[in-house]
């Protein structure tokens, strides 16, 4: 992997998005968002070699919590090399380049230094409380909601079990990986946030 590409990883809710867009804007990185490219990666997918990928979900609200959290690591485990391969080629041609979204940590830690990826947390409580405010969250919440033909029991249940698959998924220790943590309640704003990112990297040097 080379040099010039950054990481920015967190559990949900976490602030990555905001974070990362002021940090490609201050410096003239290529923004590369994992969350907004997810779905891309299906039209990649191989029977053979992504069995989550390719998983048939048609019954995804049977499915226990243990099945959905291995789903969704599951996904991002198979991503994880195509978009390390889609970031090394991007590293040719842009001077910098950001990757923010969830990927398979053990697996970055082979191609990737530790001095490039950071990891973005806050504290569980907060992470559940304002899971479905942010808008790609929302739109599953709004989804289930208007979902015809189950009870509002079925819907509350069903909210609730996808926001815990979610968060548990990919709600990593990042110590335990010995990658640098910074908690959205520790630094007060974004652009506090930007700033130590910038240090911790390094790029707030290349700044005039």
């Amino acid at each position: 992997m080379n040099k010039n590409v950054f990481f920015i990883l967190g559990c949900p809710c976490a602030g990555k998005t905001t974070v990362a867009k002021l940090l490609t804007q201050r410096n003239n990185m290529y923004y590369f968002s994992g969350d907004d490219r997810r779905f891309e990666y299906y039209t990649h997918a191989d029977k053979a070699k992504h069995k989550y990928m390719t998983m048939d979900a048609s019954s995804f609200w049977n499915w226990s919590l243990s099945e959905m959290v291995a789903w969704e690591k599951g996904v991002v485990s198979e991503q994880t090399p195509l978009i390390i391969e889609d970031l090394n080629r991007l590293s040719k041609e842009h001077d910098l380049v950001l990757f923010e979204g969830m990927l398979d940590i053990s697996y970055l830690l082979t191609v990737a230094d530790r001095d490039r990826i950071v990891y973005l947390t806050v504290d569980r409580d907060t992470c559940e409380k304002d899971f479905f405010g942010r808008g790609d969250h929302n739109g599953m919440l709004t989804a289930i909601m208007n979902t015809e033909g189950i009870s509002d029991e079925e819907k509350k249940r069903r909210v609730e079990i996808r926001r815990e698959a979610a968060i548990t998924a990919f709600y990593e220790d990042a110590q335990s990986f010995g990658i640098q943590s910074f908690s959205r309640k520790e630094i007060n704003s974004p652009l506090e946030m930007v700033n130590t990112i910038e240090q911790f990297f390094g790029i707030w040097k290349d700044k005039k």
